[in-house]
């Protein structure tokens, strides 16, 4: 077994209150996911000047939430881990917009109510079964639905 963490258990259970406390202050982690937020963020090609509401998918501690608000959006995050939201609620207050929710069963948000959405380091976890149950094939497959159905035209 390789050191990757989604081949190690369920996100929820790895990102323990220490280990989302790690990850919030590891500066090389937030400079890595606020660069990926600004190359998908530039891959979304949202109309320029008109602000626009995202989904963050596995928003962690809201790192990669600062780009999107730079840019001139609004985001609302989704993630797993309770204690990988707390950080972003205590840190990034602005980050208020979180919501815990297991992104393999589903998205739980009304149809096309994003604009776009990103995902700096989430789905990966959709692809182990790591709690009984778990259908690999099945989350994907229920994650992606979802995203399509959130998503405006």
């Amino acid at each position: 077994m390789d050191g990757r963490p989604e081949h190690r258990g369920a996100a929820e259970s790895f990102y323990s209150r220490s280990e989302a406390s790690k990850y919030d202050t590891n500066a090389r982690m937030a400079t890595t996911q606020r660069h990926l937020a600004d190359r998908a963020l530039q891959l979304l090609e949202l109309p320029s000047g008109q602000p626009s509401l995202l989904l963050d998918v596995g928003c962690g501690t809201g790192y990669s939430g600062r780009p999107l608000e730079r840019a001139g959006h609004t985001w609302i995050g989704t993630d797993v881990s309770e204690h990988m939201l707390r950080a972003a609620r205590t840190a990034r207050p602005q980050s208020s917009h979180v919501v815990c929710s297991d992104i393999g069963c589903g998205l739980g948000f009304r149809k096309g109510l994003f604009d776009g959405a990103v995902s700096i380091s989430a789905v990966q976890w959709l692809c182990h079964a790591t709690r009984a149950g778990h259908v690999p094939e099945k989350r994907v497959a229920k994650f992606f639905n979802g995203l399509f159905a959130v998503l405006a035209g």
